[in-house]
């Protein structure tokens, strides 16, 4: 009987897998405004309820949606730009 193991990342993966969380890390807190603050949040695990949401950045609830559309918007460029100096 022959159990397979789990393959083990070659340390170049590893490399590249933290350069990658490192620019996104970099990126987002560079990002204007309470977008570093709100795409922070969303990336808790489990993410907070707009509501929560509304109460720790002092925000709308109503605004929470396009700000948080704008903010990614403004990372996808950053890091696209990032990419393709």
């Amino acid at each position: 009987m022959c159990t397979a193991l789990p393959p083990v990342p070659s340390a170049e993966d590893v490399y590249l897998a933290e350069r990658r969380l490192r620019v996104v890390r970099e990126t987002v807190a560079a990002l204007p405004g309470r977008c570093p603050q709100l795409v922070a949040a969303l990336a808790e695990d489990p993410p907070p309820s707009y509501r929560e949401l509304s109460e720790r950045l002092a925000m709308p609830r109503g605004s929470i949606g396009p700000t948080r559309s704008r903010c990614l918007a403004c990372l996808r460029r950053l890091l696209n730009a990032e990419r393709y100096p």
